[in-house]
Parts: C-alpha cells; structure tokens; sequence
C-alpha cells in the first residue's frame, strides 16, 4: 500500500504519467525541441484555436450588432440553448477535435488536415467577419 493505493494502482498512475511525458515534447536548455513536422503541425494546431477563439468572439459581437448567424444548425442551437452557451458547447467540441487531432500528429493525414479546416474557417469565417466589421466600422465613421 502507497498512501491508501494498491501497488497495481500506483502502477497505473506511473505508466500514465510516463505516457503523458513521453508525448511532450522535450525541453533542452529553456527551448522546446521537436522536429520540422512536429513544429508545423503544432503550428496549424494553434492557428486552428486562434481561429475557432476568433471565430466566438466575432460571432458574438456580430450577433450583439444585430448581424445574423449564417450557419443554420448554430442558429438553430442559438434559439434552442440561447447564444453563450451554444457557442461554448460548439467551440469546446471543435478544439476538442482539433486536440484530437494534434494528439495523433503522427499520422500523415494530420497535417493536411489542420491546413484544410484552417483554410475553411479563413474562407468561412475570418474574411466575411472582417468584410462586415469593416462595412460597419465605416458607417459608423
């Protein structure tokens, strides 16, 4: 017995935390150390978060100012939910996936596949969202 644990359960708890170390990258002298591939699929990792954060807080605003959501299930979960709490349901399942993703950057599919939805929400969110911020900015002006 450890600390009210069986030898199997601290067992267990030593190979999950040897896993979670072993998947992180390593730290050499301040610096994270990972290879090429590694760094560009940990990059697109992170523009995809920036995107579905960015995506959020615009959706948000936009719909404050009277703008209409142009995705019918997320209006939909809007009238179903309210709009707080479908927006954090809806982000927190697409970062999840995209952690998912991450997670198994191993595999050749991973790395054209966080180029592709980040091309999506750049298509889909980022431009027509700066195109109508920017249409009411200059008539506010």
């Amino acid at each position: 017995m450890y600390g009210g644990k069986s030898n199997a359960e601290v067992g267990t708890v030593r190979d999950v935390a040897s896993g979670i170390v072993a998947c992180a990258p390593r730290v050499l002298s301040g610096r994270i150390s990972m290879s090429a591939a590694q760094r560009r699929v940990y990059d697109l990792f992170v523009l995809n978060v920036a995107l579905q954060l960015f995506d959020a807080v615009a959706t948000y605003e936009g719909l404050r100012m009277g703008v209409q959501e142009a995705n019918p299930i997320l209006a939909r979960a809007f009238a179903q939910f309210g709009v707080v709490p479908a927006l954090l349901l809806f982000k927190a399942m697409a970062c999840g996936l995209l952690l998912l993703l991450y997670r198994n950057h191993q595999h050749r599919i991973v790395m054209p596949a966080l180029g592709f939805l980040a091309g999506v929400y750049c298509v889909l969110s980022l431009v027509p969202w700066l195109i109508k911020f920017g249409a009411i900015l200059t008539n506010t002006l």
